[in-house]
């Protein structure tokens, strides 16, 4: 008989002997040490893999979504042709522009969008005849210091004549704040 068969046979006898109780706390002790061996090892494996599986179906669904938006884009064009954009900004819309431009490059801010959108002004429900206005949405974030100084630099532009709305909030990191401001130009009888 083997080393082996002998220890084996010896544990065995040694929890025959035991009493009911005894037995069972060694039952449980063998199960708590899995559940221990479990969670300290298997599972932490187990979720690393699983959150890999998650970037993994993120990144197909992105390119099914890219692949998709071509195919939608290129059956536009055979329908209604190519798009040509306007050969020129309005002059109002341009400055603004300029002037988001200039700011956020004085701040070093390269990560940021900006949408406008032109209408007609209306009062108690008749629009104003010759009056335009230039609405733009701009987001962005920064340090708080830097975010501030932004705000007031596009506060004292002379291209830009309002901030009708400005949103605050922390940013993706704790020392970054993510402003979304709307700023607002007028045209008046086809200039500023």
């Amino acid at each position: 008989m083997s080393e082996k068969q002998k220890v084996a046979e010896r544990i065995q006898a040694e929890f025959g002997a035991m009493s009911q109780g005894g037995r069972l706390i060694v039952v449980l002790g063998g199960a708590l040490l899995l559940f221990v061996v479990w969670s300290e090892l298997v599972s932490p494996i187990s979720t690393s893999w699983g959150e890999s599986a998650d970037a993994i179906t993120e990144q197909v669904d992105r390119v099914d979504r890219a692949a998709s938006q071509a195919n939608s884009q290129r059956s536009n064009v055979i329908a209604f042709g190519p798009l040509t954009p306007p050969s020129q900004r309005a002059p109002e819309s341009q400055a603004m522009l300029e002037a988001v431009n200039t700011i956020m490059a004085e701040y070093d801010i390269r990560d940021y969008e900006f949408n406008e959108a032109a209408s007609a002004v209306s009062l108690g429900g008749a629009t104003l005849r010759g009056i335009d206005r230039i609405k733009a949405t701009l987001d962005f974030e920064a340090e708080h210091e830097k975010a501030i100084e932004i705000l007031g630099a596009l506060e004292d532009s002379p291209e830009l004549e309002a901030i009708s709305n400005a949103r605050v909030q922390v940013g993706k990191s704790a020392r970054s704040l993510a402003v979304q401001v709307t700023i607002e130009a007028w045209i008046r009888e086809g200039r500023r």
